[in-house]
Parts: structure tokens; sequence; C-alpha cells
């Protein structure tokens, strides 16, 4: 992936227009999104992959923000199936919405584990092609939904540009084929899975003009925290995946 120093700002600016006109959406991800990771971190040094506009890193600083385009917030361009990061020199590497953009989400993990301390964490929150999800990121959504026949090595088959998403990724390299984890990444193991966001995720229009005030939005999503995870597993489109670095014992 060709990496690049020169800032989209148009991009930027227009996502942070929409974010602070609306605030339906930004609680939705302060509560629902930023929360989330926040409680899964551990104490320690925390990386973020895809920082991009910076709506996270203004939420929780401390962080080393990393990008492959250097916006505001962004302390340093990584590709993050290279990173510029000596080995286990973190405890967190943290993302939203970056794992289903990866080329090869195999060596991308593999980069995460390589620069976390063991007991350390990877903390994902991504789209969720479950029943509904697929259905919505099929149909709907801008981004594809699709299959593919090799997810950790070759997730996007020719020329991959970097925005160029999948949201079927994350569903199939952390559920269908979680099985072949310890064979592309070994020193990662599953720690967690949580669905959540569906009629409350689509209402707040995300980055379209549209969406409804926090109330609402508000409504919506603590009605949906009361369904058992079974049913959020077919109706939600968003989910947290944990994964953490093992400890590696001798003799």
């Amino acid at each position: 992936m060709k990496l690049t120093k020169e800032p989209d700002h148009d991009w930027a600016t227009k996502a942070q227009t929409v974010w602070e006109r609306k605030s339906g959406l930004r609680e939705y991800y302060h509560i629902q999104i930023f929360d989330r990771i926040v409680s899964e971190i551990i104490t320690g040094t925390v990386l973020q992959l895809g920082t991009g506009p910076g709506f996270f890193a203004r939420y929780h600083s401390g962080m080393i923000n990393s990008d492959i385009t250097l916006y505001d917030q962004v302390d340093t361009v990584a590709d993050v199936h290279s990173l510029p990061f000596k080995d286990a020199c973190f405890d967190n590497v943290v993302g939203v919405d970056v794992l289903h953009h990866f080329a090869r989400p195999g060596d991308a993990m593999k980069e995460c584990a390589r620069i976390l301390r063991p007991g350390g964490r990877v903390i994902l929150v991504e789209p969720w092609a479950g029943w509904m999800g697929r259905h919505f990121f099929k149909y709907i959504h801008h981004e594809d939904c699709a299959n593919v026949e090799d997810p950790w090595s070759n997730a996007f088959p020719g020329t991959k540009k970097p925005m160029e998403g999948n949201a079927a990724i994350p569903a199939i390299v952390f559920h269908e084929r979680v099985h072949e984890l310890p064979k592309y990444v070994p020193d990662l193991h599953f720690l967690k899975k949580w669905h959540f966001g569906s009629l409350s995720f689509l209402l707040t229009g995300g980055m379209q003009e549209i969406g409804l005030p926090a109330p609402i939005i508000r409504f919506f999503y603590r009605l949906e925290g009361l369904l058992p995870q079974a049913v959020m597993g077919f109706i939600a489109l968003r989910a947290l995946f944990v994964l953490e670095k093992r400890h590696h014992h001798r003799g």
C-alpha cells in the first residue's frame, strides 16, 4: 500500500463538520464505541491505528496515533503491514473501522502482535456482517461486503486503494474462520467478541448529513443493550473484538 504524507484536508474537514453538527452521532461514538474500547484497554502504552480526523484521539488522550496519511491528530505515518516500532513496545493496539481496510489482515495482526508486550491487547471495533449486517453493508452502505477466498493474506485481490473496504472481513476472520488464527497469527489468541449497534447505529446517519439527535439515539441503544447477544448477533451492525498476546513459557 502506497503511503502519503499529503493530508486529505477536504475529507477530514467534511468529516469534522458533520461530527460537530450531529449530537446523536457524537454520543453514539462516545458511549457505544469509544467507551467500549477504553474499558478493554489495559494499563500502559496505546497505539491507535487509522486515526483519521482524530475523533478518538481527542476523546482518549495519551495514545500514539498513526495513519497512512498525516492528518492533524496523527503522530506518525505508518502502514500496519510494516509498523515502524520495535518489538514489544506497546501494551495496547486499538482501532475503529480499520481491519476491514487491511490488504493482508494476517500480516497486519502479526505486526500488532510483534509490537505488543506479552499480555498486551488488540482492541478493534468493526462492521459486523451478520444476517442484518450483510444485507445493510451489501445493498445500502457504500463499501463492499463480499466473501474473499483468502481473507488473511489477500483480502483485496488486485489493486488496493487506501480507503477501499470490505465490511465482511471482520466477521470472516474473527468468526467464520477464527479457527485459523493460530496458523496466521500464532502469538495472538482470541479473547472477546461483542455485538452491538443495530437501529441505533442506522439512525445516527453516519457521516451523512441526516441523523437523529442524541436523546433518540440514546433510547434505542439502551433498548438494544437489553437484548441477549444471541439476538444481537443477527441484528447488530457493529462488533467489538479483543485479542491478547500470548505469554510464552520456557521449560
